[in-house]
């Protein structure tokens, strides 16, 4: 009869000790701190506007409107 009881003793302490853990613990996250990002030659966002202002620019010292210096075949006389 002590057989059966120290065997039946042993099997219940046994599988506790084997049961490894019932409580889940998530790791905790790091904090994470945002700097902001440091004003200086690295932001390019300046260079877009420039290049449209400089196309429209172009864009308008290249036009001739002005008749007046264009010449036709209609106005060449031939004698």
């Amino acid at each position: 009869m002590k057989l059966v009881v120290s065997t039946a003793v042993a099997l219940l302490l046994a599988g506790q000790a084997f049961a490894g853990a019932l409580v889940f613990e998530a790791p905790e996250e790091p904090v994470v701190v945002a700097e902001p990002a440091p004003m200086g030659g690295s932001n390019a966002a300046w260079i877009i506007p420039v290049i449209g202002l400089a196309a429209i620019a172009y864009a308008i010292s290249n036009d001739d409107d002005d008749d007046d210096d264009d010449t036709t075949d209609a106005d060449v006389v031939v004698e």
